[in-house]
Protein backbone atom coordinates (compact mmCIF):
# COMPACT_ATOMS: atom_id res chain seq x y z
CA UNK A 1 0.00 0.00 0.00
CA UNK A 2 1.53 3.36 -0.47
CA UNK A 3 -0.21 6.76 -0.55
CA UNK A 4 0.99 10.17 -1.86
CA UNK A 5 1.44 13.25 1.07
CA UNK A 6 -2.25 14.75 2.34
CA UNK A 7 -2.91 18.38 1.00
CA UNK A 8 -2.24 21.09 3.59
CA UNK A 9 -5.33 23.17 4.27
CA UNK A 10 -5.49 26.52 3.58
CA UNK A 11 -2.25 26.32 1.89
CA UNK A 12 -2.15 29.83 0.02
CA UNK A 13 -3.21 31.13 3.60
CA UNK A 14 -0.57 30.18 5.21
CA UNK A 15 1.97 31.79 3.42
CA UNK A 16 0.78 35.24 4.88
CA UNK A 17 0.67 33.85 8.70
CA UNK A 18 4.10 33.78 10.91
CA UNK A 19 4.70 29.99 12.10
CA UNK A 20 4.73 31.39 15.40
CA UNK A 21 1.10 32.21 15.52
CA UNK A 22 -0.35 29.43 13.33
CA UNK A 23 -0.85 26.82 16.46
CA UNK A 24 -3.26 29.30 18.15
CA UNK A 25 -4.83 29.95 14.65
CA UNK A 26 -4.98 25.85 14.18
CA UNK A 27 -6.78 25.70 17.88
CA UNK A 28 -8.87 28.65 17.40
CA UNK A 29 -10.55 26.84 13.94
CA UNK A 30 -10.93 23.35 15.94
CA UNK A 31 -13.15 24.91 18.61
CA UNK A 32 -14.91 27.48 16.31
CA UNK A 33 -16.05 24.06 14.67
CA UNK A 34 -17.46 22.36 17.63
CA UNK A 35 -19.81 19.78 15.66
CA UNK A 36 -16.60 18.05 14.71
CA UNK A 37 -15.44 18.00 18.63
CA UNK A 38 -15.87 14.60 20.23
CA UNK A 39 -18.24 14.60 23.48
CA UNK A 40 -16.34 12.37 25.14
CA UNK A 41 -13.39 13.54 27.39
CA UNK A 42 -10.52 13.62 27.74
CA UNK A 43 -10.43 13.45 23.58
CA UNK A 44 -13.18 16.87 23.53
CA UNK A 45 -10.58 18.47 26.07
CA UNK A 46 -7.24 17.28 23.48
CA UNK A 47 -9.38 17.96 20.44
CA UNK A 48 -8.01 21.63 20.05
CA UNK A 49 -4.03 20.48 20.52
CA UNK A 50 -3.88 17.35 18.27
CA UNK A 51 -4.37 16.56 14.22
CA UNK A 52 -4.30 12.88 14.71
CA UNK A 53 -7.14 10.84 13.81
CA UNK A 54 -9.33 10.00 16.94
CA UNK A 55 -9.42 6.26 15.90
CA UNK A 56 -5.63 6.46 16.64
CA UNK A 57 -5.78 8.52 19.54
CA UNK A 58 -8.29 5.63 21.23
CA UNK A 59 -5.66 2.93 20.20
CA UNK A 60 -3.03 5.01 21.38
CA UNK A 61 -5.12 4.80 25.18
CA UNK A 62 -5.62 1.18 24.96
CA UNK A 63 -1.92 0.75 24.63
CA UNK A 64 -1.19 2.88 27.20
CA UNK A 65 -3.39 1.07 29.35
CA UNK A 66 -1.76 -2.13 28.26
CA UNK A 67 1.50 -1.17 29.46
CA UNK A 68 0.44 0.22 33.07
CA UNK A 69 -1.78 -3.08 33.42
CA UNK A 70 0.81 -5.57 31.91
CA UNK A 71 3.41 -3.35 34.37
CA UNK A 72 6.02 -3.28 31.32
CA UNK A 73 8.83 -1.00 32.00
CA UNK A 74 9.90 1.71 30.27
CA UNK A 75 9.32 5.42 29.55
CA UNK A 76 6.86 6.90 26.92
CA UNK A 77 8.50 8.23 23.82
CA UNK A 78 6.69 10.97 21.62
CA UNK A 79 8.23 11.61 18.47
CA UNK A 80 6.57 14.84 16.89
CA UNK A 81 4.72 16.04 19.33
CA UNK A 82 2.97 19.32 17.74
CA UNK A 83 0.42 21.54 20.33
CA UNK A 84 0.75 17.50 23.12
CA UNK A 85 -2.83 16.79 22.32
CA UNK A 86 -1.97 12.90 21.78
CA UNK A 87 1.12 13.33 24.59
CA UNK A 88 -1.52 14.70 26.70
CA UNK A 89 -3.48 11.28 26.17
CA UNK A 90 -0.48 9.13 27.08
CA UNK A 91 0.46 11.03 30.18
CA UNK A 92 -3.14 11.13 31.46
CA UNK A 93 -3.52 7.23 30.75
CA UNK A 94 -0.54 6.27 32.82
CA UNK A 95 -1.13 8.64 35.52
CA UNK A 96 -0.99 6.19 38.20
CA UNK A 97 2.17 4.17 36.92
CA UNK A 98 3.81 7.96 36.73
CA UNK A 99 5.86 6.67 33.87
CA UNK A 100 8.27 9.57 32.42
CA UNK A 101 7.26 10.99 29.19
CA UNK A 102 9.91 11.89 26.69
CA UNK A 103 8.66 14.45 24.21
CA UNK A 104 10.86 15.21 20.96
CA UNK A 105 9.80 17.97 18.29
CA UNK A 106 11.69 20.75 16.47
CA UNK A 107 8.79 22.97 17.33
CA UNK A 108 9.75 25.49 15.29
CA UNK A 109 12.16 25.10 12.26
CA UNK A 110 12.20 23.25 8.75
CA UNK A 111 12.34 19.20 8.88
CA UNK A 112 14.38 17.99 6.31
CA UNK A 113 12.49 15.56 3.88
CA UNK A 114 14.00 12.56 1.93
CA UNK A 115 14.18 11.68 -1.97
CA UNK A 116 11.88 8.71 -0.82
CA UNK A 117 9.32 11.40 0.70
CA UNK A 118 8.01 12.31 -2.85
CA UNK A 119 7.96 15.98 -3.84
CA UNK A 120 4.71 16.39 -1.95
CA UNK A 121 6.77 16.37 1.27
CA UNK A 122 8.66 19.59 0.58
CA UNK A 123 5.23 21.61 1.16
CA UNK A 124 4.78 20.12 4.78
CA UNK A 125 8.69 20.49 5.98
CA UNK A 126 7.93 23.99 5.45
CA UNK A 127 4.81 24.27 7.08
CA UNK A 128 4.70 22.30 10.48
CA UNK A 129 4.74 24.19 13.53
CA UNK A 130 3.51 23.63 17.24
CA UNK A 131 4.23 25.33 20.74
CA UNK A 132 5.66 23.51 23.85
CA UNK A 133 3.80 26.26 25.68
CA UNK A 134 0.55 25.00 24.40
CA UNK A 135 1.67 21.40 25.56
CA UNK A 136 2.14 22.32 28.84
CA UNK A 137 -1.30 24.55 28.94
CA UNK A 138 -3.31 20.91 28.21
CA UNK A 139 -1.23 18.88 30.39
CA UNK A 140 -2.39 20.96 33.00
CA UNK A 141 -5.58 21.20 31.77
CA UNK A 142 -6.18 17.46 32.43
CA UNK A 143 -4.19 17.18 35.53
CA UNK A 144 -0.62 16.25 34.59
CA UNK A 145 2.26 16.18 36.39
CA UNK A 146 4.58 18.60 34.08
CA UNK A 147 7.51 17.39 35.96
CA UNK A 148 7.18 13.86 34.77
CA UNK A 149 7.78 15.32 31.27
CA UNK A 150 11.28 15.93 29.42
CA UNK A 151 11.47 18.18 26.22
CA UNK A 152 13.65 17.42 23.37
CA UNK A 153 14.14 20.55 20.99
CA UNK A 154 15.75 19.73 17.96
CA UNK A 155 16.00 17.15 15.08
CA UNK A 156 15.98 14.12 15.70
CA UNK A 157 19.55 13.58 14.65
CA UNK A 158 20.58 16.14 17.50
CA UNK A 159 17.92 14.97 20.23
CA UNK A 160 17.83 11.38 20.41
CA UNK A 161 22.00 10.58 20.70
CA UNK A 162 21.66 13.04 23.71
CA UNK A 163 19.08 11.67 25.33
CA UNK A 164 19.14 9.62 28.81
CA UNK A 165 16.44 7.15 27.72
CA UNK A 166 17.43 3.49 28.84
CA UNK A 167 13.95 1.59 28.16
CA UNK A 168 11.25 2.37 26.84
CA UNK A 169 7.71 1.22 26.88
CA UNK A 170 5.47 2.61 24.38
CA UNK A 171 6.45 5.06 21.33
CA UNK A 172 4.21 7.06 19.24
CA UNK A 173 6.35 7.90 15.91
CA UNK A 174 4.69 11.07 13.97
CA UNK A 175 7.67 11.55 12.33
CA UNK A 176 6.29 12.11 8.92
CA UNK A 177 8.78 11.24 6.76
CA UNK A 178 10.93 8.80 5.51
CA UNK A 179 14.43 9.67 7.82
CA UNK A 180 12.45 10.81 10.66
CA UNK A 181 10.36 7.21 10.85
CA UNK A 182 13.96 5.68 9.88
CA UNK A 183 15.51 7.22 13.25
CA UNK A 184 12.75 6.54 15.47
CA UNK A 185 12.86 2.60 14.71
CA UNK A 186 16.50 2.66 14.94
CA UNK A 187 16.47 4.02 17.94
CA UNK A 188 13.52 3.54 19.70
CA UNK A 189 12.88 0.04 19.15
CA UNK A 190 16.30 -1.94 20.31
CA UNK A 191 15.60 -0.43 23.37
CA UNK A 192 11.46 -1.33 23.52
CA UNK A 193 10.59 -3.78 26.73
CA UNK A 194 8.61 -6.99 25.34
CA UNK A 195 5.21 -6.54 25.68
CA UNK A 196 5.92 -2.50 24.34
CA UNK A 197 4.41 -0.53 21.49
CA UNK A 198 5.43 1.43 18.36
CA UNK A 199 2.46 3.19 17.03
CA UNK A 200 3.12 5.35 13.54
CA UNK A 201 0.73 7.88 12.70
CA UNK A 202 1.66 8.31 9.17
CA UNK A 203 1.72 4.86 7.68
CA UNK A 204 -1.71 5.64 5.45
CA UNK A 205 -0.78 9.49 4.97
CA UNK A 206 3.02 9.55 4.25
CA UNK A 207 4.55 7.53 1.59
CA UNK A 208 8.43 8.65 3.37
CA UNK A 209 6.88 7.42 6.99
CA UNK A 210 5.53 3.62 4.83
CA UNK A 211 8.28 3.01 2.80
CA UNK A 212 10.77 3.33 6.02
CA UNK A 213 8.14 1.27 8.51
CA UNK A 214 7.98 -1.32 5.57
CA UNK A 215 11.93 -1.27 5.12
CA UNK A 216 11.87 -2.22 8.78
CA UNK A 217 9.48 -5.00 9.11
CA UNK A 218 11.62 -6.71 5.77
CA UNK A 219 14.71 -6.60 7.88
CA UNK A 220 12.62 -7.81 10.92
CA UNK A 221 10.96 -10.84 9.82
CA UNK A 222 9.87 -11.59 14.08
CA UNK A 223 7.66 -7.68 13.76
CA UNK A 224 4.06 -7.81 12.49
CA UNK A 225 2.43 -4.59 11.44
CA UNK A 226 -1.12 -4.89 13.46
CA UNK A 227 -3.73 -2.41 12.71
CA UNK A 228 -7.21 -1.40 13.82
CA UNK A 229 -9.36 -0.54 10.62
CA UNK A 230 -6.65 0.04 8.86
CA UNK A 231 -6.20 3.42 10.09
CA UNK A 232 -4.15 2.60 13.56
CA UNK A 233 -1.40 0.77 12.53
CA UNK A 234 1.59 -0.23 15.58
CA UNK A 235 4.07 -3.19 16.07
CA UNK A 236 4.16 -4.98 19.59
CA UNK A 237 7.40 -6.38 20.72
CA UNK A 238 6.86 -9.53 22.14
Amino acid sequence: METDVPNPSYRIVRKFVPRFVRPYIREFRKRLFVSDRPTEEPYRSVFPYTQVDQRRQRNLVKLARDIDANEVPGAIVECGVLDGGTAALLALTTKSSARTVHLFDVWKGRLPTHAKDGVGAEVWANDTSGSANRVKRIMRSLGVDVNRLIFHEGLFSDTFPQAKVDQVALVHADGDYYESTKLILNEWYPKLSRGGYIQFDDYTAFIGCQRAVNEFLAEHSEVTLRNVDNVAFFIRKD
